[in-house]
């Protein structure tokens, strides 16, 4: 009798874990209708239908989800790897350190993996663009991995760049896309604070997690401000967007993503993520 109590909370646990089942995530990254990658040269983009070497293309993800089709949003239990995937942070790096992309590194992630439990249809997926703002003031020289990203760090109280798109257009060395919160003040003591966090989230519908793939377009982000513009150094003093109050270019570049710039309305539906049915095949 003893023995038989001892093995049953065992079998209750066995049971529990022969209930979830893994699922991974897979991101698809492009330049309108072509496949991300470096090394090579995408034409069509922005509003004068530049030509651009792409220098680096990485984001993070958080509070990863799958919905069922009753509605219900389940917690995907992301896997620590140590590497790409830390307490459900997962930095998506779709650059491979080969032609000008040379701000990243040789290795590359597409996917985010994880648990659910396996009962009911997942018909959609969610996620949030960013890190969360209890990781996103840490030391990226000493944070654990994926936040010790070389190139990812802005300071203690500017904390992550959630995404980084950089391109070399024929006018000027470099065009940023580096979104992250924004406005912020603080200390190391006392810790920082943030007006905008800048956090996206993203929800996409009749989502097959076994079978579909999530696009990546960089062109969305582009489409709306021209490229080859080169900053005149007084109302804007750099190419691109890094989120600083200000900046010309950066509501164009952050409606993509549907977020409003220095404000915490939405700026509308979302357009740099959509679903592939079936995958690349």
């Amino acid at each position: 009798m003893l023995r038989s109590r001892i093995l049953l909370p065992a079998l209750v646990l066995l049971a529990c874990d022969a209930g979830d089942r893994e699922v991974t995530l897979r991101f698809a990254p492009q330049v309108g209708a072509q496949p991300f990658a470096c090394g090579q040269d995408f034409a069509g983009v922005g509003t004068t239908a530049a030509t651009v070497t792409p220098l680096d293309f990485r984001m993070y993800v958080h509070d990863v989800a799958l919905v069922r089709a009753s509605g219900e949003r389940v917690a995907v239990d992301v896997t620590d790897d140590a590497t790409w995937q830390h307490e459900g942070l997962v930095l998506l790096d779709f650059e491979d350190g080969t032609g000008a992309c040379m701000t990243g590194s040789p290795g590359q992630n597409f996917e985010v993996k994880g648990t659910v439990p396996d009962t009911g249809d997942y018909v959609g997926v969610e996620f949030t663009v960013g890190v969360p703002e209890a990781m996103n003031h840490l030391d990226g020289a000493t944070a654990p991995a994926p936040l010790n990203a070389q190139g990812l760090w802005w300071s203690w109280s500017g904390g992550y760049k959630y995404v980084r798109l950089d391109v070399r257009p024929a006018t000027q060395p470099e065009f940023f896309y580096h979104l992250g919160s924004t406005s912020c003040a603080g200390s190391v003591a006392e810790g920082f604070a943030c007006a905008f966090a800048n956090l996206a989230k993203i929800r996409l519908e009749a989502f097959d997690v076994d079978a579909d793939e999530i696009v990546v377009d960089a062109a969305e982000v582009l489409k709306d401000v021209d490229v080859t513009r080169v900053p005149d150094g007084m109302a804007d003093t750099l190419p691109g967007c890094m989120a600083f109050a200000g900046d010309p270019e950066c509501p164009a570049m952050m409606r993509p993503l549907g977020l409003g710039f220095e404000t915490d309305a939405p700026a509308g539906p979302q357009s740099l993520f959509s679903v592939r049915a079936g995958g690349a095949s």
